[in-house]
């Protein structure tokens, strides 16, 4: 068992101080989140806003319910300065009145497999998140001519094409695969949470006027090669910037852009993000349903439909720059 150094954890413009007691806790936080982990900057110490520290305590026994089962839960309890935030392997302490927040998580079962490990990791990190007032989307985001527009959807929905498009007309990437939207004021503003972008061979062909250097790879099941964004397009994650659109793409036969009312803009951001919280009962979910409620008001909502045909895309240029 090796623990991993110091690094800087990321989750867009949220920043702080991971130590961990095993490298694999570590690898497992990068895969869940999409995150690079990096030595802190002695110029960033004073500014982050958390340190977590993830150890080990195999001795402490999982809740059980009346059974003698697993609860396979989420639990929450508070007491004056401190919140517990625990699954059937994990349990978080954070006291969250300190300046940086501090975050203990115990790891409390030994030799689990790696995948459990990810999946309770992103439950727990998910609410840990939501009480720090993140959420994590996955999503694009792109700031043209002022405007940031965030685009939503499931994998092949076209979210990294959209965002290459409106890069390549001038527009800045904050993120394409992940985007973390926190309150601030009446408003709500959005960072993208990684530097990096995937493209496909037609999508390289496109919008590249020569190959890409990085090799090709399998990403779940499709070829792509991944870049660092700014080094083709203006880039700026790990920023705040004020949110004002929210559409859902789709590949259809034609490109269209309709308006969505509330509900159903809120029904589909549940459909694309509620499968990574977990609630421990009624009101914990109407506190996370207020929240993406607030972000529904706050911006303007829209079914994106997009052609197979990348051409069409300048529609979208030029929808966006008349919003």
């Amino acid at each position: 068992m090796t623990a991993s150094p110091p690094a800087m954890l990321r989750f867009g413009s949220l920043y702080g101080r991971l130590q961990s007691a095993q490298q694999v806790y570590t690898e497992a936080l990068a895969l869940v989140f999409g995150v690079g982990l990096h030595p802190l900057p002695p110029d960033r110490e004073a500014g982050r806003h958390f340190d977590l520290t993830i150890i080990d305590d195999p001795g402490i026994v999982p809740a059980v319910n009346e059974f003698g089962l697993r609860s396979n839960s989420l639990t929450l309890s508070d007491t004056p300065g401190r919140t517990t935030i625990a699954t059937d392997v994990l349990r978080a302490e954070l006291l969250l009145d300190r300046q940086p927040a501090d975050i203990r998580l115990t790891v409390l079962q030994s030799g689990l497999d790696f995948a459990v490990l990810c999946v309770h990791f992103g439950v727990l990190v998910h609410k840990m998140l939501f009480l720090l007032d993140r959420v994590v989307l996955h999503a694009a985001a792109v700031e043209l001519d002022g405007v940031v527009s965030v685009f939503v959807g499931h994998k092949g929905a076209g979210k990294s094409t959209t965002s290459l498009a409106l890069a390549k007309a001038g527009g800045t990437v904050l993120g394409e695969d992940q985007v973390v939207l926190r309150r601030q004021g009446a408003g709500y503003v959005v960072s993208g949470g990684d530097e990096r972008s995937r493209v496909t061979e037609r999508t390289e062909r496109h919008f590249f006027a020569e190959p890409l250097a990085a090799p090709a790879r399998d990403f779940a099941g499709t070829l792509k090669k991944e870049i660092r964004m700014g080094d083709h397009f203006r880039s700026r994650p790990f920023h705040d910037f004020p949110a004002h659109r929210l559409l859902f793409p789709r590949i259809a036969g034609k490109f269209e852009l309709r308006p969505l009312k509330s509900q159903q803009a809120l029904v589909r951001l549940l459909a694309y993000n509620g499968h990574f919280q977990r609630f421990e009962g009624g009101r914990d979910q109407a506190a996370f349903l207020d929240y993406l409620a607030g972000f529904i008001a706050s911006v303007s909502c829209w079914d994106l439909s997009l052609s197979d045909d990348l051409h069409q895309l300048d529609r979208l240029v030029e929808a966006s720059r008349s919003a």
